[in-house]
């Protein structure tokens, strides 16, 4: 079988994760290219460039292209490098605005390109499995699903708060930053459309009048009196800790030091530049009538999602890694895990972050064209979602339809 050439336009942590799928499957995947202006050979490959106009300037020998940068810089390379005839690995979000998601996934039709956005999730076996119970029929249809994304109180200060996702106008709504996954995942288990959205939330905590009296802009000035009884310290959450040091290409002890002393990640949670909710709650109605609730919440201990489904003929209820399946006339549920995700991989998000690679180099070496333009057209749905159910925020809760 051939093996595929990419370019990663973006070398942080969501390029370094799709790159090393070259390392483990040499024989599928070369990564002949980086372009990135601080950090480009964190990714071995033959060439690095400081900027990705340079690189895709030269039109370098590739059949995709993997863009890992920050969200409001999706639009543009995506547009050049559709129209240079690559493929894309598009990390979520396609982009910060609306217009600009159609644009790209028009373009993309238009071109007869393939854009995989990095909802990872939908290549787990644990929620490949819940799609297989459902397609199988044996539960009956979907009528409703609770969800809850449990986002941990220490991933919400690291991305939401202190991080490149904290403001909305730099980045992109956290509801479409961090939720659309699972917006993915509820049009891919439902199989159909969602019609209307309504939306709460806001900032429940990490407003500047919550800050406790005497604490300092940054927690390395904070008294020691403070911080150490402080959750969310910066020391204890990049130094003390190694929760969160995978995020970061240089992780030293020197490094973290550093990342304290000089960047955002220091700053008190209570004076930082955030606007996004830190908990937001989003109801769907989708075709044929099933309903969608999703909690999303920056205040629990763990980082999880748990869902509930009921179907006219069982239940199935999930943890984020076991499932409680019941058939409503106690037959055996006789659907498993689909065999392309049975294997174990040693990526993030529970092996997802590899499955997506490698069902991206499936496609791709197939070339069936309805499978190529279904699977783009489809990436835009869980957007649409978002950015309803942003404006239905905005608007106090208000009903917004989705066209």
């Amino acid at each position: 079988m051939k093996k595929l050439k990419a370019i990663v336009l973006g070398a942080g942590y969501r390029g370094r994760a799709y790159a090393e799928y070259a390392k483990e499957h040499p024989d599928q995947l070369e990564i002949v290219g980086v372009a990135d202006p601080v950090q480009a050979e964190s990714i071995p490959a033959k060439k690095y460039w400081s900027d990705w106009r340079e690189c895709l300037d030269e039109k370098p020998e590739a059949d995709l292209v993997m863009i890992t940068m920050p969200d409001a810089l999706h639009h543009e390379p995506a547009l050049v490098a559709l129209k240079s005839g690559y493929h894309l690995i598009l990390e979520k979000p396609i982009s910060p605005t609306e217009a600009e998601c159609r644009e790209v996934i028009e373009c993309a039709l238009a071109e007869k390109r393939l854009v995989v956005v990095g909802h990872v999730l939908r290549y787990t076996r644990y929620f490949a499995h819940i799609k297989a119970l459902i397609d199988s029929g044996e539960l009956g249809e979907v009528v409703s699903i609770a969800h809850q994304e449990s986002a941990g109180f220490w991933k919400v200060a690291h991305s939401y708060v202190r991080g490149n996702w904290a403001n909305s106008k730099k980045s992109s709504p956290i509801i479409l930053a961090k939720c659309s996954h699972d917006f993915d995942l509820f049009i891919w288990w439902i199989g159909r459309k969602c019609l209307k959205v309504s939306s709460f939330g806001s900032i429940k905590l990490f407003r500047r009048e919550m800050m406790p009296r005497g604490a300092a802009l940054r927690c390395v000035d904070c008294p020691p009196a403070i911080e150490r009884r402080c959750v969310w310290s910066a020391r204890n959450m990049y130094v003390d800790h190694d929760e969160l040091k995978y995020l970061f290409a240089d992780n030293s002890d020197a490094a973290m030091q550093k990342l304290i002393e000089e960047t955002e990640y220091g700053k008190c949670v209570y004076q930082s530049d955030n606007d996004v909710p830190d908990h937001q709650t989003v109801t769907m109605e989708f075709e044929g009538g099933a309903t969608v609730s999703h909690v999303m919440t920056g205040f629990t201990a763990k980082n999880i999602r748990t869902t509930r489904i009921a179907l006219t003929r069982g239940e199935i209820v999930g943890d984020g890694e076991n499932l409680d399946i019941c058939r409503f006339d106690d037959n055996p549920v006789e659907t498993g895990v689909p065999l392309n995700y049975r294997l174990p991989n040693r990526s993030r998000h529970g092996g997802g972050d590899f499955n997506l690679v490698s069902e991206t180099i499936r496609i791709l070496r197939r070339g069936d064209p309805d499978e190529i333009r279904e699977t783009t057209a489809q990436a835009l749905q869980s957007h649409l979602i978002c950015f309803a159910a942003e404006r239905s925020r905005l608007a106090g809760g208000q009903i917004v339809e989705i066209d």
